[in-house]
């Protein structure tokens, strides 16, 4: 059982590439003691480095973001399938760095009229080839692992911009952290979206709900509509209901 449960968690964090030991026994339904004996396992097996408060994966084992984005594809195609519908012709959007909002653009028309922020490399790709499109990038320095650009050294300027609607990724979302990301390069970018958009759309796969990861960029109860592709558990229900969070599934 105990070696099951390691291998799983090996797994694991090689899938995510960095994780909280909070994040670990929330997973697998364990202490956080426990934890700690199973990374110091997994690092002797040279699967792990431990890290101040969790683990991340070696490089050598961690999945690329080419890899990662094939998998859970059929929800995440649900989910864009939903998340398409609420933009249209005229919209100043930003559309997150992430494997889930990255194919949100190739469900577009390539006509369609639009205002794009964004710091994914494919996004932009994408967005460059549509003639009706004004394609803001966001960032200034290339992050292979995630295939975005990030703010390096120089202070954003994003703030500048009125943007309408914003469609976010998250690693993880719960209701006491909120949406968190493990990547600390890319929390100022989503933070600072979050504090001036009109209207924030969370795109979030059932496997991500109830997972806390390292930095949280914003509480639950701001965002403005989840769209996920299976019906939550009751406790997000009713925390949904509570904040009148749209709910789409």
């Amino acid at each position: 059982m105990n070696n099951d449960r390691i291998s799983n968690m090996g797994r694991y964090i090689i899938n995510q590439g960095e994780v909280t030991t909070e994040e670990l026994s929330q997973k697998f339904n364990v202490s956080i003691v426990t934890i700690r004996r199973d990374l110091k396992k997994l690092e002797e097996d040279n699967i792990i480095t431990k890290i101040y408060g969790g683990a991340k994966a070696r490089s050598d084992k961690l999945k690329s973001f080419e890899q990662r984005e094939n998998l859970k594809k059929d929800e995440k195609a649900h989910i864009i399938s939903i998340a398409k519908n609420f933009i249209t012709s005229g919209d100043r959007i930003f559309i997150d760095s992430g494997t889930t909002t990255e194919n949100l653009i190739n469900d577009l028309d390539n006509n369609i009229h639009l205002t794009i922020f964004t710091n994914n490399l494919s996004i932009i790709k994408k967005a460059a080839s549509m003639e009706n499109v004004n394609l803001f990038v966001v960032g200034n320095y290339y992050n292979h692992t995630s295939n975005s650009f990030t703010y390096w050294g120089s202070s954003p300027t994003i703030k500048d911009f009125n943007i309408d609607k914003a469609f976010m990724c998250t690693s993880g979302l719960t209701i006491k952290d909120g949406l968190t990301n493990k990547n600390p390069i890319e929390q100022r970018i989503k933070s600072t979206i979050c504090s001036i958009v009109d209207h924030i759309y969370l795109l979030v796969d059932d496997s991500k709900i109830g997972i806390s990861s390292l930095m949280t960029y914003a509480k639950l109860e701001d965002i403005d509509t989840m769209i996920t592709n299976k019906r939550p558990p009751a406790e997000y229900l009713d925390f949904l209901r509570d904040k009148d969070i749209k709910l789409e599934y």
